[in-house]
């Protein structure tokens, strides 16, 4: 999509999502050149990550849930050294 509105309405639109966007790409940017890193992957995660993903080539891939896969990871791992089911 564009980024100039050509209404007001169509700019209020246009900052909501872009804004974002460009605040995402510009992290990305400045942790990898403060971490000293070349190509970075990037991972998304979370409510909006799929709409930022799709307008920036800074994220390679979106894992929409991520947190609470890894919870389920943590789960079983609990569970598995218990014998079962780890919460009463």
């Amino acid at each position: 999509g564009q980024v100039v509105g050509r209404s007001t309405e169509n700019s209020i639109q246009s900052g909501i999502m872009w804004g974002p966007v460009a605040m995402v790409e510009g992290l990305i940017s400045r942790i990898a050149a403060e971490l000293a890193w070349g190509n970075v992957q990037v991972v998304a995660t979370g409510g909006m990550s799929g709409s930022i993903a799709s307008r920036s080539d800074a994220i390679n891939r979106v894992e929409p849930f991520l947190t609470l896969d890894g919870m389920r990871i943590i789960y079983d791992r609990i569970a598995s050294k218990q014998g079962g089911n780890p919460c009463p």
